[in-house]
């Protein structure tokens, strides 16, 4: 008997745990006027809707866009027209010269190093990140534990896409945020070991 209950105390902590998971991994927040929206990568179309409407509220100061995560196309092809956010963009009349591309960044730690370094050298301290809910969790880690962003007098907001399938409270009720946040956990769990064997550094360009 005694090792039933055991057994039952352990999964009911368990499931108390994965309960918890979805306050734990989003981490987003209300937007707050900054310097710069970032766009990231790995759109389904939700993310770059978001970036439009901070956009259209006036909440960068400089008026520009980042966009991360666009292929390498061939330098003498319009990159505003193949890629289709930029095209999304213009379309909904944003400026050509006010949507900037990343085209180095092979995944999100490479894509917060870029915007550290665009900041910096441009003078900027303050960025919008916009993404899925429970991926801000990762952007946190890698943006205040492994690029430094406040030793760089660096602030960032992350601001959530409106997803129909996200809720941090009930996420276990929708097969797909429960892949995300398995998925995310895997991945952050990866990005800690590898920084505290110190094998994570700043991509070269």
């Amino acid at each position: 008997m005694p090792k039933k209950i055991l057994f039952l105390s352990f999964i009911l902590a368990i499931l108390a745990l994965l309960s918890q998971m979805g306050r734990y991994f989003d981490v987003s927040k209300p937007p707050e006027i900054s310097d710069i929206i970032i766009s990231l990568g790995g759109d389904n179309g939700l993310r770059i809707k978001k970036t439009l409407a901070l956009y259209d509220a006036n909440m960068s100061r400089s008026h520009k866009i980042i966009l991360t995560g666009v292929d390498d196309f061939d330098k003498t092809m319009k990159i505003y027209e193949l890629d289709w956010r930029a095209h999304y963009l213009t379309q909904k009349g944003i400026k050509r010269q006010n949507i900037i591309f990343n085209t180095s960044a092979k995944n999100t730690l490479e894509e917060i190093f870029f915007i550290k370094h665009y900041l910096l050298h441009h003078h900027l301290h303050s960025v919008i990140f916009v993404t899925d809910p429970p991926h801000s969790r990762r952007i946190s880690y890698f943006a205040s534990h492994i690029a430094d962003y406040a030793d760089a007098n660096l602030s960032y907001n992350i601001v959530a896409t409106d997803n129909p399938w996200w809720h941090k409270e009930r996420y276990y009720t929708n097969p797909e945020a429960v892949i995300f946040v398995l998925n995310e956990g895997i991945k952050l769990t990866y990005y800690c070991i590898q920084h505290l064997l110190g094998n994570l550094h700043e991509p070269k360009h």
